[in-house]
């Protein structure tokens, strides 16, 4: 039986850690060549070389997803290094504008200062814009069409207090995709979101260490928190032969938390 990703070229940011590199290590697995692109230089090499251990073509890159002269450098890097670019996963995102460097203290919209608002979104938003982009114009020139996967929330659908930065970020992403699903039909190219529920990550340690997540598992139906492997099935799916009439649309992998 043939892998479900032979001999295509994937291209995944936030690819150091968590769903990026659940996502990096899948895709291998089912034939793809990965380049893992994160602002974590040694964490993604680490992912690179595990992905060589499976047989297949791996990069590294070291890139600030808000920056447009770094991520034009990450894709034509990526495609220069793997031969071409058929998938791109944005994963790269943050939770708060100091995600990282403590804990994370909700801020309502009313107190939140514009300098955090615009690095969440920076990040979030503008950084999947800027990555989704760059990678289209490089599949049409490729003039193969393409998949482009981008991670959301389940915050897209559903508010919370205290995050608004971020579900506004993430309900940006899911029409992003909505509107380049419109715009880049004619080239064979997808694009579709995916919106996780709580995942084990390190992006939700400061819930897995509270209350909270006994809160959210009573929530969820299948009654237990998402490993990074759901979602990268998720986007395995997406990426693969499967998913190819899949466009503009938004899957959920979150044991059933958004239908209630």
């Amino acid at each position: 039986m043939s892998l479900r990703l032979d001999g295509k070229n994937a291209l995944i940011t936030g690819g150091a850690s968590g769903i990026g590199r659940a996502t990096a290590i899948r895709f291998a697995q089912e034939g793809a060549n990965v380049c893992v692109a994160d602002r974590q230089a040694a964490a993604a090499e680490t992912v690179a070389a595990e992905v060589r251990k499976l047989g297949r073509k791996a990069c590294a890159v070291t890139v600030d997803v808000s920056n447009p002269a770094q991520v034009q450098a990450m894709v034509d890097g990526a495609a220069r290094e793997l031969g071409g670019i058929d998938i791109v996963l944005a994963a790269a995102g943050v939770s708060a504008a100091n995600y990282g460097e403590g804990q994370i203290q909700p801020k309502f919209l009313n107190e939140l200062p514009f300098e955090e608002w615009r690095k969440v979104l920076s990040i979030n938003l503008d950084g999947v814009f800027l990555t989704c982009q760059a990678v289209a114009r490089k599949m049409i020139e490729q003039g193969r069409g393409g998949r482009i996967i981008a991670i959301s929330s389940g915050a897209a659908k559903i508010p919370l207090k205290g995050s608004g930065d971020y579900c506004v970020s993430k309900a940006g992403v899911w029409m992003l995709m909505k509107v380049m699903a419109l715009e880049l039909g004619r080239y064979g190219i997808t694009a579709n979101a995916i919106g996780p529920g709580v995942i084990d990550t390190p992006m939700t340690k400061d819930i897995q260490a509270s209350r909270q997540l006994e809160r959210m598992i009573r929530r969820t139906p299948v009654g237990r928190i998402g490993r990074p492997e759901d979602v990268a099935n998720t986007a395995l799916f997406l990426a693969s032969e499967e998913g190819s009439y899949f466009s503009g649309s938004i899957l959920h992998p979150d044991g059933g938390v958004i239908m209630q």
